[in-house]
């Protein structure tokens, strides 16, 4: 039988794309140009410098040749060239073309990326400021409910297949951080095995923490923290646990925003990691709310 050729390597940003991969085009602007020799090695689709998207071919600079032109001929097309292969920042001489800024200037790959990496630091410390805010507003407010759950995974099954979470431990915090909830509701079947003995009948516990939720302003590092218990409970035939409307507050995408930490490579705000506990997520919600920018007082005039 014939063997299929192996599909191509498929990119869908510029920043997956191997150094050693270019499209003819990247191969004809090198200072020193060339050409294809090879087979097309993998393609991108994305938007190139004009505007356009792909899906562009990408061949291997190493399977490439040098273009007819002569050295005479490429020295006269260097005085023809209206742009700068001089980084103006840094003064490096790249074998690519350098990017024109807004400002005029040239530069090169990486004070390019640098730059961008400075305006997204900047909007990303604005974006954290405000986020510092918002927690020291959540923080001011005495209806406050810090919402953690961890969950018991379930026994799996005969054949080895997981089963959903046997009981889930919730706890929840006031503004201050004293404890208003902290129970262990089964989250089974009172014959299904894996919950814990002294799991609570999750009927009437999770009535309680409903009522006790009812008129908070509810945080949660993040609202899939809840699917688990909320499936649970339509398992078992009981009412959904009913969260107070537009007073959901989600810590993670807050927690982001005030790390300001970016990825060196995308400039995207880093995932955080879980606080883990309640107290360590009312803890974060501190720390955040203490390098709030103070206001200004005004003066009468």
């Amino acid at each position: 039988m014939k063997q299929l050729p192996a599909p191509l390597p498929e990119y869908t940003w510029w920043g997956q794309v191997p150094a050693h991969l270019r499209t003819a085009t990247q191969l004809a602007a090198l200072d020193l140009p060339r050409q294809p020799a090879g087979p097309v090695r993998a393609v991108v689709t994305a938007r190139n410098p004009a505007g356009r998207k792909g899906p562009w071919d990408l061949y291997d600079l190493h399977e490439s040749v040098p273009t007819a032109a002569s050295a005479a001929q490429l020295v006269a097309a260097a005085a023809r060239r209206t742009t700068t292969r001089v980084c103006a920042e840094c003064g490096a001489r790249p074998e690519t073309p350098c990017t024109p800024t807004d400002d005029g200037r040239a530069l090169c790959g990486t004070c390019t990326h640098i730059t961008r990496l400075r305006t997204r630091q900047a909007e990303a410390h604005a974006a954290g400021r405000d986020a510092a805010h918002a927690a020291a507003r959540l923080l001011a407010d005495e209806h406050l409910a810090v919402l953690h759950i961890d969950y018991t995974p379930g026994q799996p099954t005969a054949g080895g297949n997981p089963r959903p979470p046997a009981a889930a431990h919730i706890t929840t915090l006031d503004h201050t951080g004293h404890t208003l909830y902290n129970r262990l509701l089964r989250l089974t079947g009172p014959r299904t095995p894996g919950a814990p003995a002294d799991a609570l009948d999750p009927g009437p516990a999770a009535a309680d923490l409903a009522a006790l939720l009812a008129d908070r302003t509810v945080v949660v590092w993040t609202p899939a923290a809840l699917d688990p218990l909320q499936a649970a409970l339509e398992r078992l035939k009981l009412p959904a646990l009913a969260l107070p409307e537009g007073r959901v507050h989600t810590a993670r995408h807050a927690a982001a925003h005030w790390r300001a930490d970016l990825d060196p490579t995308t400039g995207e705000l880093r995932r955080p990691t879980p606080p883990g506990t309640a107290d360590r997520l009312h803890l974060l919600l501190r720390r955040m709310a203490a390098t709030a920018p103070q206001e200004e007082p005004t003066t009468a005039g």
